[in-house]
């Protein structure tokens, strides 16, 4: 405990020193100078005297009549309500020894109290009961009075007492704050006689008076979610509110029709959204697709989030619906790739999708970077599908292929007869095609220097100017851009505009080249046999894969696709060997041999119909080497089952590197 209490190890030696309070107080008495053990009982002291309180005071003032009293009883009828349970339990337990427990106003005039008969005789006489006023400017230093003045516990021992009336007593008082506002409520008293009293009535007052806020926090609390339930239906949207741990807590008739919301579900339910702290949600103020809706005829809906504050700390948010509507199915155009199709089990992809998501809800530009066939579209594509503007157009625009000449009509669009050869009717540009969804700018370092400046005022201005004219037509536009290059050296080369780029630069993805993440070898081979393969089962010999994992993919996935295309045309029987592979690969690789003495296949059917090779030592060294050891992957790819591989790992000595 602090200066303000009598610790437990200190109280018999305040019975010991009690001939040296009652002096210290004699002092005070005839000198009015406030000498005393502990620092808060002297500056109470040195308060009472500067009130001209009677230190000879044997009684307490009375306040209120009885009639008063009940006034004031039933103006504070909600605290005296959530604090009755609590007096009544430490009465249950301090009965025997008997002391006094009363509750006081914020004023230090006492409401209620409990006690044993005994004890109410004893205190007859110097009005320590309802209706009594116990502040320090009514009764000197005493346990409710200086809890108020210093809005800490404290405990009041004998002597301490700044008048002489109640110096046989001790007594222990705690402030009842209200956690909300910050503002005092009320004191709670523990009261006895010195000699029968224990130092334990400072803890055990201290202890109900917490358990009394945090009840009061309680009820606080569910009435502002009441308040906040009626805001709520007010809303002609549909709403939802969640709390700190994402769990939505509160919604409207609208919204729990549309989510079949059952008590405590979770944001992530409905929003696909990446796992986040609340402090640092990176996600306000923007816009997700619902994932789960029960709108069959309509069920494109989306949500907005907004944080929801207390005393500058957000403690939840709010979430308003929205539905999409279509006014034609023309209108809407959808993209081929989503996240869920990307084929990997590369950690570092996994990552990069994760991250892809979060720029997806940023709705900012984006740039992504990476080699030729890495994939650029693929994660461009995704992202729109992923974002609030998946309802919208996807507008793709291969900067490297389009003639010079051409560029600034084709992303602008032009007028009737703006130039010759224009079309009668004008041309409308990508820029305003994609009006509310993505412009997708692939290999925007090929674009020509005269073209990035039209670029640039368009991202500046979000208006386009189509050739011919002079009146700007706003747009609302997401752009991805994707290049090859490495677009900081084009601008310390002088071939790509600095500003340009740093306009670009918002969001960056750089997807790592194929190479790097060899581990998705074996998934995107399967992936692309299945695609390709008209329904046919496909297998790789060992020894052709073994090439496929050791050559180094200049052209990415594109390239082991083509790759792949290529062996099964020249491919027989639905197998697939080295020498169905292209030259470059069967030259770069004619010495490797093949990692068995009798070449087994890599199986690409279905489960029900892919047939069983042998089982021996060689393929199944190999495919837990190919699959990094992955025992469910190596069951998969053999079609037997897991605790196969595990027994026949035994039987064949191979532990797992």
């Amino acid at each position: 405990m602090d200066q303000y209490t009598l610790a437990l190890r200190s109280f018999h030696e305040y019975l010991k020193r009690e001939r040296k309070l009652y002096q210290h107080w004699e002092i005070m008495n005839t000198t009015r100078e406030a000498k005393t053990f502990r620092p808060p009982i002297e500056s109470s002291w040195q308060r009472c005297l500067s009130q001209n309180i009677d230190p000879m005071t044997q009684e307490a003032p009375i306040v209120y009549t009885r009639y008063e009293l009940k006034g004031q009883q039933e103006k504070h009828h909600e605290l005296l309500q959530l604090v009755h349970p609590y007096m009544q339990e430490l009465y249950e337990q301090l009965a025997e020894e008997n002391i006094l427990i009363m509750l006081s106003d914020a004023a230090g005039i006492i409401l209620d109290g409990k006690a044993t008969s005994k004890a109410w005789s004893k205190v007859q006489k110097i009005h320590f009961f309802p209706g009594a006023d116990w502040s320090e400017a009514g009764a000197g230093t005493n346990a409710i009075g200086t809890a108020i003045a210093e809005k800490k516990p404290v405990q009041v021992f004998g002597a301490e007492h700044f008048c002489q009336g109640w110096h046989s007593w001790v007594c222990s008082a705690a402030p009842i704050i209200d956690p909300v506002t910050n503002v005092l409520l009320g004191v709670l008293d523990i009261s006895g006689i010195k000699d029968r009293v224990q130092a334990h009535g400072l803890p055990l007052v201290i202890s109900q008076v917490q358990k009394i806020q945090r009840e009061l926090g309680n009820r606080v609390m569910n009435r502002e979610l009441s308040v906040l339930q009626g805001i709520v239906d007010i809303f002609q949207e549909p709403i939802f509110i969640f709390d700190s741990y994402l769990r939505i807590v509160r919604c409207n008739e609208k919204a729990g029709y549309i989510l079949r919301l059952s008590p405590g579900d979770s944001l992530k339910k409905f929003l696909d959204i990446p796992n986040a702290d609340i402090e640092r949600f990176p996600f306000w103020g923007q816009t997700f697709p619902l994932k789960v809706t029960k709108d069959e005829n309509n069920p494109m809906w989306t949500a907005t989030l907004h944080p929801y504050r207390l005393d500058q700390r957000i403690i939840g948010g709010v979430a308003v619906l929205k539905r999409i509507t279509y006014h034609s199915r023309g209108t809407v155009q959808r993209t081929l790739y989503t996240f869920d199709q990307i084929v990997t089990r590369s950690p570092v992809i996994q990552q990069l999708i994760e991250e892809a998501k979060m720029a997806a809800a940023a709705d900012k530009t984006l740039l992504i970077t990476g080699e030729t066939g890495t994939g650029k579209e693929v994660f461009a594509q995704s992202v729109h599908a992923y974002s609030f503007r998946s309802g919208k157009k996807f507008v793709e625009v291969n900067c490297g292929a389009l003639p010079k000449e051409l560029i600034a009509s084709e992303l602008f669009g032009y007028t009737p007869g703006a130039f010759t050869g224009a079309l009668s009717k004008g041309k409308q540009g990508k820029f305003v095609a994609a009006d509310g969804g993505t412009l997708f700018l692939d290999e925007i370092g090929e674009l020509p220097l005269e073209a990035q400046a039209y670029l640039l005022r368009v991202l500046e201005e979000k208006a386009v100017v189509p050739l011919g004219s002079i009146d700007p037509i706003p747009v609302d536009v997401r752009i991805i851009a994707a290049t090859n290059r490495d677009l900081a050296e084009e601008v310390r080369m002088g071939r790509f505009r600095e500003d340009l780029y740093y306009r670009l630069h918002v969001l960056t993805i750089h997807i790592p080249p194929l190479r790097e993440r060899k581990e998705d070898i074996p998934l995107l081979v399967e992936h692309f046999l299945h695609r390709c393969g008209g329904g046919k089962g496909w297998t790789v010999e060992g020894s052709a894969m073994d090439i496929l994992l050791q050559y180094d993919w200049p052209g990415n996935v594109r390239q082991l696709k083509h790759v792949l295309e290529q062996a099964m045309f020249r491919a027989k029987g639905g197998i697939i060997t080295p020498h169905d592979l292209p030259p470059l690969l069967q030259t770069k690789f004619r010495t490797v041999p093949s990692s068995s003495t009798h070449p087994q296949s890599f199986p690409f059917l279905s489960p029900s119909k892919r047939p069983r090779p042998a089982l021996t030592r060689e393929l199944l060294e190999r495919t837990l080497k190919q699959v990094d050891d992955n025992v469910a992957e190596t069951a998969r790819l053999l079609n037997v089952s897991r605790m196969t591989v595990y027994r026949k790992m035994k039987e064949f000595g191979i532990k797992r590197s």
